[in-house]
């Protein structure tokens, strides 16, 4: 059996729960998705410990996802989460000028903290009018070019999926397991 720790990580309402809740499939519903104006509401909680989800992704390979507090009054969890993860997913709302600047600051701690740890920046809420595209997140968070930035929506299992992939591939590449 073969694990993966990944940790999912980013500002508030960045959209961490929901993407452990999506590939994990505790999200899926006969209800009719949420609006945005519907999730904001909804959004009356934060994460204070963590979001867990495991994915058995068949042939003895596993992933075991820890969504982090997005807070920063939160942060020593973080640290607490990261103990021998695999890679990391930074969330980012796309849509959200104040979470790309927190985003940031939270890749310079989680870059000065785990230089090597493999990782990819999920641009996410791509659904939104106005969001802000991939190259476009680039560029406002000052990302070198060997930086994957995947543009997601959360709540969409492909999506969700194309990222988790993304990083999976990555851990691979740069550890050569």
């Amino acid at each position: 059996m073969t694990s993966f720790k990944i940790l999912v990580t980013g500002p508030f309402n960045s959209g961490k729960t929901t993407i452990v809740k999506t590939l994990c499939e505790l999200s899926m519903t006969t209800e009719r998705p949420l609006t945005r104006e519907e999730e904001r509401r909804v959004k009356s909680s934060t994460t204070v410990g963590m979001d867990f989800g495991v994915i058995d992704l068949g042939d003895g390979y596993y992933v075991r996802l820890f969504g982090t507090p997005g807070q920063r009054r939160f942060s020593f969890i973080w640290h607490i989460l990261a103990k021998s993860m695999h890679g990391y997913i930074l969330m980012v709302d796309s849509s959200d000028e104040s979470s790309i600047i927190e985003a940031q600051d939270i890749l310079a701690e989680f870059r000065s903290t785990y230089p090597s740890t493999p990782f990819i920046v999920a641009a996410n809420k791509q659904d939104i009018e106005g969001a802000l595209k991939p190259e476009d997140i680039r560029l406002a968070m000052s990302l070198r070019e060997d930086v994957v930035v995947v543009p997601s929506v959360a709540k969409s299992h492909e999506s969700a999926w194309v990222v988790l992939r993304t990083l999976l591939e990555t851990i691979l590449e740069k550890t050569h397991l």
